[in-house]
């Protein structure tokens, strides 16, 4: 079956399967839908918005919502000896750092010309 859309219609299409899913996500459990069925309704429904993507606006859109989607996936459920899965909520951020290693704040300047040529403060040699 080959589905067109104008791309408005598509953008309206879309928008009311993620609303639907979205319902059903959210209030199953009190709906007393079992949580496989629901599942599986959820996914039926973004298979579907996903086929109504690639054919109103291509294979290059889809890949790139997903890429953005991915991008914004947070952990939804951690064990408590699982502290580390923090990182995966933002794995390409940042992270501040000195410029040199952690040591190199003891002195004034953290450059490493400063360890070499400089003067200690402390009356011990700055570089071995």
């Amino acid at each position: 079956m080959s589905l067109r859309f104008a791309k408005e219609e598509a953008n309206k299409a879309l928008s009311r399967l993620d609303h639907i899913a979205g319902a059903i996500q959210e209030n199953a459990q009190k709906w007393g839908i079992p949580f496989e069925a629901a599942k599986k309704m959820v996914n039926d429904l973004d298979r579907t918005a996903d086929e109504i993507e690639k054919a109103s606006f291509g294979e290059g859109s889809l890949a790139t919502r997903q890429v953005a989607v991915l991008k914004g996936a947070k952990v939804l459920q951690q064990d408590s000896d699982e502290g580390y899965m923090g990182t995966f909520n933002a794995p390409t951020a940042p992270k501040q750092t000195d410029s040199d290693e952690g040591y190199m704040s003891l002195y004034r300047d953290d450059q490493t010309t400063s360890v070499s040529g400089g003067k200690s403060t402390t009356g011990r040699p700055l570089a071995p």
